[in-house]
């Protein structure tokens, strides 16, 4: 059990069954969690991509969850909305590959993959390390997004409709982040 991982000491467990049900739980929550906050949508009138709580989910889930239980997380969340569940965006249920957003939900795994590899190495105790991941994970967010946005939108800006309306937005997600988890590191040593 990774003792630098948020998640392994908030909730421990005995044994490897317990560890296992752990495990189904925090899936199915953060998965949860993360439909939820794809539901907190500001549409854009010049973009497809509308301002979500979707970025803030993921790169929480990640660096809470670690890198292998929190792409689990979002594989799951991925293939609930691919069956149908409406757990994307606007209550969409459907292959998000298909559409010009799709590739910022294929980010969405890459950069909670990123947040959790950091996550395994201690990196959620230090507000500035934890900056420099969320740095890290966004840019690799945006390079999928970007990619399939301009596959779908060729004669367009793609940063100017799928990249500059939403750094604000991501900053302020960044600056909660990195102030909220290193405060909780500190209340669980005590």
């Amino acid at each position: 059990m990774n003792q630098n991982l948020l998640i392994n000491n908030l909730i421990t467990v005995e044994n490897k069954n317990q560890e296992m049900l752990k495990n189904i739980l925090l899936i199915l929550s953060g998965t949860i969690f993360l439909a939820l906050m794809s539901q907190l949508t500001i549409p854009l009138p010049f973009t497809p991509v509308p301002i979500t709580g979707q970025t803030f989910a993921v790169m929480f889930i990640g660096l809470v969850y670690g890198k292998k239980l929190g792409s689990s997380t979002l594989l799951t969340y991925i293939a609930a909305g691919s069956a149908g569940l409406p757990v994307f965006a606007g209550f969409s249920g459907k292959l998000p590959f298909f559409t010009p957003s799709g590739g910022y939900i294929i980010g969405f795994f890459f950069a909670a993959l990123v947040c959790g590899y950091f996550a395994d190495k201690g990196w959620t105790k230090s507000p500035v390390k934890l900056i420099s991941a969320l740095i890290i994970a966004h840019a690799v967010l945006y390079f999928f997004g970007l990619l399939q946005l301009n596959i779908f939108l060729p004669n367009k800006n793609v940063f100017a409709i799928g990249l500059y309306p939403f750094i604000a937005g991501d900053v302020i997600k960044m600056i909660i982040l990195s102030a909220l988890l290193p405060t909780v590191w500190k209340f669980t040593k005590k």
